[in-house]
């Protein structure tokens, strides 16, 4: 009922701002479907994709940005990461901006209590990971929808609370320990990603 209302709430400030959010082929975002999201500023990270760390060490639950270098040796294999899935809670047939939805992985680990995307307090910060309490033991968790906001010629998200809808934070990137560059609200820069289609994962969940 709280995500309902949570919905409603932004679909009310959605009604007359909205955009059809875009891919990299200039086609309209589906729900269900499976994309890339790649950072849109290059040099830097690429797409996401699950690490493990301390928060869990056998099962990876952490959302992390890939790194990139095209020009390494070795070069990067896989610049794009994994591929997502961009779930409305409205049931309508693309997704726009400042739409409430939810992220998950088009392929998750079965370890994990649920693939869909959350937030932890972990290092002083509030980090994306997969998952639930079981996962991230003696750790604070964020449970809320995400927003995809146009920045330019890319795109920013945002994330909202479940209990505090009227509040809302910027994703970056932030450094942990491992090091890993992790998917983190932010006060600085957001992070500008773009979407590109990941092959043939067209059935919507």
């Amino acid at each position: 009922m709280k995500l309902a209302l949570l919905a409603f709430f932004f679909l009310l400030l959605n009604s007359s701002t909205a955009e059809v959010v875009l891919d990299s082929e200039g086609e309209p975002l589906l729900p269900g479907r499976d994309y890339y999201m790649v950072r849109f500023i290059w040099p830097g990270p690429g797409g996401v994709s699950l690490a493990s760390s301390g928060n869990n060490e056998t099962c990876p639950v952490d959302v992390i940005a890939v790194p990139c270098c095209r020009h390494c040796i070795p070069p990067t294999e896989n610049c794009n990461g994994e591929a997502l899935k961009f779930n409305p809670l409205a049931r309508i047939g693309i997704v726009t901006t400042n739409l409430p939805l939810t992220i998950r992985f088009a392929k998750t680990p079965s370890c994990a209590q649920s693939p869909e995307w959350i937030l932890v307090k972990e290092e002083g910060a509030w980090l994306v990971g997969i998952g639930g309490p079981e996962d991230y033991p003696d750790k604070e968790i964020l449970t809320g929808l995400f927003l995809i906001e146009k920045a330019g010629a890319g795109y920013t998200l945002k994330f909202c609370p479940k209990h505090l809808p009227e509040i809302c934070g910027y994703l970056g990137l932030h450094s942990d320990a491992n090091p890993n560059w992790r998917l983190a609200l932010t006060n600085e820069a957001p992070h500008t990603v773009i979407f590109r289609k990941a092959g043939d994962g067209n059935s919507a969940i």
